[in-house]
């Protein structure tokens, strides 16, 4: 997988929050005792904004070979979400934009770009993934696929699994604390699987409980780990997202 494209479908997804602590549990006087209602639970304590800014660092490892990065991520909701990555001493060599529909990215290291359906994506990841699961992990609100789910906990955590002939078994980590979901497993083998944990919730600036990290782990034909960790955070403010393939670069098809 070209290095670029993963180093921007790390970042994409990644979610962020800074901000002082409150508490997070929006309400919790019931506790739920199955599936259903612990979804339920999840789903009405889901908030997200119009605009999210998130600026913070990517830590890269593909097959041994470690990157770290900075980016600068900017989100209309159900609209845009634009991404700008920066190597040390500031200096940027990649930009992107991906749409429900499509997605655009340029190389500026190398003065080159690429246009390609949003399909794309998941053809690189050798996982199904589109443009709103993309938007639902950096807003801290990953979507539970429809499915008939076991219910499980312990002190600490939930857990909803489900086994799907085509994804494998499926698994969903719950704090108890926030109702968030802080794991996502889906397991096709011991060699092709798609992780993700979304840890150290927090309250950012109107109210929105967004996490500070993020661990993602895919293993198929090709595998990745990346970390990424965000430190400043703006919510609903309108962002301008500069995207300009200058004349002289060469499309890459």
């Amino acid at each position: 997988m070209n290095s670029r494209l993963i180093i921007f479908i790390s970042s994409v997804f990644l979610i962020v929050a800074c901000g002082v602590k409150k508490d997070l549990v929006s309400n919790n006087s019931t506790k739920p005792t199955s599936a259903k209602a612990l979804i339920s639970k999840i789903e009405n304590n889901n908030k997200s904004p119009e605009w999210l800014s998130l600026k913070g660092k990517i830590n890269l490892d593909k097959s041994g070979q470690k990157i770290r990065l900075s980016t600068n991520i900017r989100i209309r909701k159900d609209s845009v979400i634009w991404l700008s990555v920066t190597a040390p001493f500031g200096i940027e060599i990649f930009r992107a934009v991906l749409m429900p529909d499509s997605l655009f990215y340029i190389n500026i290291a190398q003065s080159t770009f690429s246009k390609q359906p949003i399909s794309y994506l998941s053809k690189q990841i050798k996982t199904e993934i589109n443009f709103m699961q993309f938007q639902e992990m950096f807003f801290g609100v990953p979507s539970i696929p429809k499915e008939k789910y076991r219910f499980l906990e312990n002190n600490e955590n939930y857990f909803i699994t489900t086994k799907n002939k085509k994804k494998g078994t499926v698994i969903f980590s719950v704090s108890k604390e926030n109702f968030r979901i802080e794991k996502g497993e889906y397991l096709k083998s011991e060699n092709d699987y798609f992780k993700f944990e979304l840890t150290d919730y927090t309250v950012a600036e109107n109210d929105f409980i967004i996490p500070k990290n993020l661990l993602l782990d895919v293993k198929t034909s090709e595998s990745f780990l990346a970390e990424i960790n965000y430190s400043k955070i703006t919510t609903n403010k309108p962002l301008k997202m500069p995207f300009i393939i200058p004349e002289s670069y060469v499309e890459i098809r």
